[in-house]
């Protein structure tokens, strides 16, 4: 088990910042594909979805990439 205090409010304010960084790539993203694909001349339907799927998909790569660099290594496998 941890150590650590679950209302750790570093950890929190941590964890806070990342949540807004990663909202605001989100809206960010869906701005970018939505105009894109406007200027691309796309339906509005497969615009709104692809807007809709790519934000997500960019932010689980993220946060997969991020696990992965700051997971210390386990020498023990």
């Amino acid at each position: 088990m941890s150590d650590q205090n679950p209302l750790d409010t570093r950890m929190l304010t941590r964890i806070g910042l990342a949540g807004i960084a990663l909202a605001v790539v989100g809206v960010v993203l869906f701005i970018l594909v939505w105009n894109t694909l406007g200027r691309a001349d796309v339906a509005d339907f497969p615009r709104l979805f692809a807007a809709i799927c790519i934000p997500p998909a960019g932010i689980a790569g993220i946060m997969g990439i991020y696990l992965l660099i700051a997971r210390p290594y386990d020498d023990s496998r």
